[in-house]
């Protein structure tokens, strides 16, 4: 693929698909490689001295310590989750949990640099050069030889093919699990837009339909800062820049028409790879921001906020936002979802969805793990029905209960930090289990469950979104992301610069071909 250093952005589906992994991975025949081990009966196994149980629960009889990585943007500790104890008092496994943010991988690119590795990583969030190369160097297990200890996981696999060769590396063999996530709940829409109806009720105006109408609430809030239920001090309007969860995406394609999925500025139209980010198109909703910007309607942080500071606006209270973007509806007496509104001449709103059913790299076995029998089996009781949904939604009694029936009530969220449930760990939501999940009223769910049927008739097809798994080979996946690099720095202060001053008009032939020169093409 010599020329994929023309763009990180130019390669037709089709030729995306030839590039995944072409080796058929077995599912079967398995031998494991766990050099400290030898079978002492049928149903157990000797692993560097400690009796591993091949069936049955607790894993072992003797407890064993896994030192365990997780990226997160949790900022409690996870060493004290009722799950991950009772994870441990099932298996016999104490998980020794050390927690990177999601806003500090120089934690995490020095330790894959200097290969210092833990026993187990969960969430891993590492890029495919980072995983490739570890696996190059033989610092992983390759839970192809392990699945024999894992029969969740070989049902999983067999029943999803998709699921299946995203986990699957170019050679043919899976090396780390993967989070598979199938509920139309969680994949129907990526944010929901929510819009200040407490606000809008004080000032006697209707939800926005249009861009007008949305400039002119937020210029209302604004105006009446101070005043009855609004705090004297609000941010009209909030998102983070170019961000996957809580950006301005949506502005673009359910507002204006031009599908941008993620700060890649990456979409497919017919059948081909379009660069946004390049697209005449985009000068509308950018000069909408700026003009937005210049009334004082977006706050300067906008650019600059970190998870942690985007989360406590989200859940300030009493509320200090008047239209921000988020997975969950924090508080449905406040807040309530809104279509995006529309602007001027736009035919097609084109709204986004999550198009990624599996999570990569969710559960990594490193060679120096005294026990990669015992971990493989724990990775099997994480895909268990029962464990998923409470990895997912919390313990039974308490953010969940199991029926007779064998479906689950998923509870309100207790917001206990304790009981804190998807921490970052290992499920298998397939469409099977999902369909068995009944979301009570008052669980963030529930509420989402009808946000996804409202944005349902603008949402953007699959079709529209480059594919979520594509293989490359080493070099080229150093000039892809070199190019990304540069690509997405370049685009992001050129735009920023555009929404704060102006001047996109005047700048667009000179930025647009600016990118032609480090090779980008539409």
């Amino acid at each position: 693929m010599n020329k994929s250093a023309n763009l990180l952005l130019v390669v037709s589906l089709g030729s995306a698909i030839l590039l995944t992994g072409c080796k058929q991975t077995a599912i079967s025949n398995f031998s494991g490689t766990s050099g400290g081990s030898r079978e002492t009966t049928a149903n157990q196994i000797m692993e560097n001295g400690v009796a591993v149980n091949l069936t049955g629960y607790p894993i072992v009889n003797q407890p064993i310590t896994l030192k365990t990585v997780v990226v997160t943007s949790f900022k409690g500790d996870y060493n004290q989750s009722k799950f991950f104890q009772a994870l441990e008092e099932k298996s016999g496994i104490h998980l020794d949990i050390r927690q990177i943010s999601v806003d500090n991988r120089d934690k995490l690119n020095l330790m894959f640099a200097s290969r210092q590795y833990p026993d187990l990583m969960l969430r891993s969030d590492i890029s495919p050069h980072q995983m490739e190369a570890a696996q190059a160097a033989g610092d992983i297990v390759a839970f192809s030889d392990m699945l024999q200890y894992a029969p969740n996981w070989m049902k999983a696999l067999q029943s999803n093919p998709a699921a299946k060769k995203a986990m699957t590396a170019a050679n043919g063999d899976i090396y780390s699990l993967g989070l598979i996530q199938q509920n139309n709940v969680y994949l129907g829409i990526r944010d929901q837009w929510l819009i200040n109806k407490k606000w809008l009720n004080q000032l006697g105006l209707e939800v926005p339909k249009t861009t007008e109408q949305f400039a002119f609430a937020l210029a209302q809030f604004k105006a009446n800062a101070g005043t009855g239920d609004i705090p004297k001090e609000i941010i009209p309007y909030y998102f983070r820049w170019d961000q996957y969860v809580g950006g301005q995406l949506d502005l673009y394609g359910g507002s204006f028409g031009i599908l941008v999925p993620d700060e890649n500025y990456v979409s497919i139209e017919n059948g081909k790879v379009r660069f946004q980010a390049i697209n005449p198109e985009i000068k509308k909703p950018l000069a909408y921001l700026h003009k937005l910007y210049e009334e004082g309607l977006i706050p300067p942080e906008v650019f600059t906020d970190d998870w942690s500071a985007y989360y406590a606006k989200l859940m300030a209270r009493p509320e200090i936002v008047g239209s921000i973007e988020a997975y969950s509806n924090p508080n449905p007496d406040v807040y309530v979802p809104m279509l995006p509104p529309k602007a001027q001449d736009v035919s097609k709103q084109l709204f986004r969805q999550q198009t990624w059913i599996v999570r990569n790299n969710q559960f990594t076995i490193f060679k120096n793990n005294k026990y990669p029998i015992a971990s493989a089996r724990l990775a099997d009781l994480l895909a268990d029905p029962d464990w998923t949904v409470q990895e997912t939604y919390g313990l039974f009694g308490q953010g969940t209960r199991k029926n007779s029936d064998g479906t689950y009530d998923i509870f309100p969220e207790t917001g206990s930090e304790g009981d804190f449930p998807n921490v970052d760990a290992l499920s298998a939501m397939t469409p099977d289990l999902a369909a068995k999940l009944r979301f009570l009223p008052g669980n963030s769910n529930s509420n989402r469950s009808q946000a996804v049927a409202l944005y349902e008739p603008i949402v953007a097809p699959l079709d529209k979104f480059f594919p979520d798994y594509v293989a490359y080979s080493p070099d080229d996946r150093d000039k892809l992301t070199q190019l990304q690099i540069n690509v997405k720095a370049y685009v992001r202060q050129t735009f920023i610069r555009w929404v704060v001053k102006g001047g996109i008009d005047q700048e667009w032939e000179a930025y647009v071909n600016k990118l032609k020169s480090i090779h980008v093409m539409i």
